[in-house]
């Protein structure tokens, strides 16, 4: 036991230096490895200033690398590019469909009372309006959110904390009902209130399982069906002339449950939150290894403008239509309302 390599490595130190054994050095044509080889000085490889970040810290480093792909989730450094991309492309259609709103329900009766001889604003309000009451609208609208909520659910699987993700976004749905609610067109329970509602359930049930990721979709994914159908056949009987109550508390809940409360935005939890429930399913099912289920279509950055939309959608949510209106409202006072601004 006592000949050990700390045994070893102590008698060899005792030794003076001619008695240490020479080892034959190798001759100067001998090439080693490639493997232990040291590069030269010269030659070594010094890294690029993407590697290093260059100049940029902070936030332009982080927008900096939201615009590069990748297929492989390291950390919290990579994300599933197609998860951002379809998230990308819903919140930039949602900016798109309130941009819309905003010409024909608000800019364009005053351009149009400002300019009454300038016949393209009426096209343009009268496309708008077209466009806004079409059935096309309301399908690919509903489509989108549906989108959304699927996307949202497979999100649960990789939070870190759908906790502090659920509250962080019923504080900001809120907020939205506060300041809508001074603009007259008060939000009640939107889009963002039911995700708030759908991540805080789905952070219980998966508390509830102990954190087991397999019986943590089992149960989303059936308690989803179960809002689904529910929320159908009550629905149809709704249809028929059939009122399950006068209370007016409850039209969070579903829209057969509404007794006449009015919201600008309007997404129940039946059957909304349904939806995000089986997209968590689909999550574990599709996403258990976290990787990209298309590396290699994602192995450009073609897709990497949407991709940085989708990163910040909880932002561009919260703050768009502000941004949208006060471009609009720019636009107006510069060419169509000189000296008269149009707000909201």
């Amino acid at each position: 036991m006592g000949k050990g390599k700390y045994a070893k490595k102590r008698a060899q130190e005792t030794l003076s230096g001619d008695d240490i054994p020479q080892k034959t050095a190798p001759a100067a044509t001998e090439q080693l490895p490639s493997e232990l080889s040291a590069p030269r000085s010269e030659e070594r490889e010094l890294p690029s200033p993407a590697d290093t970040g260059g100049a940029k810290t902070g936030l332009g480093k982080k927008i900096a690398a939201s615009f590069r792909g990748g297929d492989k989730l390291r950390g919290s450094s990579r994300r599933i590019w197609e998860l951002d991309f379809i998230r990308g492309v819903c919140v930039l259609l949602m900016v798109f469909d309130h941009f819309i709103y905003d010409i024909g329900h608000i800019f364009a009766r005053e351009w149009i009372a400002a300019n009454p001889d300038m016949d393209v604003l009426v096209y343009i309000k009268d496309m708008a309006l077209n466009y806004w009451n079409s059935d096309f609208h309301e399908t690919s609208q509903h489509v989108v959110v549906w989108i959304f909520c699927f996307v949202c659910g497979i999100s649960c699987y990789f939070s870190r904390s759908n906790l502090k993700r659920g509250i962080m976004a019923g504080i900001f749905a809120m907020l939205i009902t506060l300041v809508t609610k001074q603009l007259n067109m008060t939000i009640r329970f939107g889009v963002l209130h039911m995700f708030a509602v759908a991540i805080l359930l789905w952070w219980l049930i998966d508390t509830l399982c102990r954190h087991k990721k397999l019986r943590t979709a089992t149960v989303s994914l059936v308690l989803g069906i179960a809002i689904i159908a529910i929320d159908y056949a009550f629905s149809a009987a709704y249809e028929n002339g059939a009122r399950f109550t006068d209370n007016k508390t409850w039209f969070f809940l579903a829209d057969w449950l509404n007794a006449g409360v009015y919201s600008a935005d309007y997404y129940p939890v039946f059957p909304s939150v349904g939806y995000v429930l089986i997209g968590s399913f689909f999550g574990f099912a599709l996403y258990n290894k976290r990787r990209s289920l298309f590396p290699r279509l994602g192995k450009y950055s073609w897709h990497a403008p949407f991709d940085f939309w989708g990163r910040i959608a909880l932002w561009v949510y919260v703050f768009h239509q502000v941004v949208v209106a006060a471009v609009l409202a720019l636009v107006s006072v510069i060419f169509f309302t000189p000296g008269d601004l149009v707000i909201i």
